[in-house]
């Protein structure tokens, strides 16, 4: 007990909290039916991000002065990012990761 408390006293970290451990690989306890479904939805979004425009805005409209991806006023890019991101926080496997890319 007091080797534990000597340890937490003497990380003064000086306010750097420490970052929550996630498990990965088989720990995570993902199945594959959920490994399947964030491949299909990582590859949507690789898609809409070629195509440059959203899902179900696919109207034929040129990217550009329709408010796609290329227009900074638009929101897009950061929609597609906030999008991306989300779907990165449920990868634990590199299979999954490499999609990221």
């Amino acid at each position: 007990m007091e080797e534990e408390d000597e340890e937490e006293e003497g990380h003064g970290h000086r306010g750097k909290k420490k970052k929550k451990r996630i498990k990965i690989m088989s720990g995570s306890g993902q199945s594959t039916a959920d490994r399947r479904t964030l491949r299909r939805r990582q590859r949507e979004l690789q898609k809409d991000i070629i195509m440059g425009a959203a899902s179900g805005k696919n109207d034929g409209e040129s990217v550009g002065a329709s408010g796609g991806v290329d227009d900074p006023n638009s929101g897009e890019l950061q929609r597609l990012r906030n999008q991306n991101n989300a779907l990165w926080d449920d990868v634990r496997y590199t299979r999954e990761a490499v999609l990221d890319s």
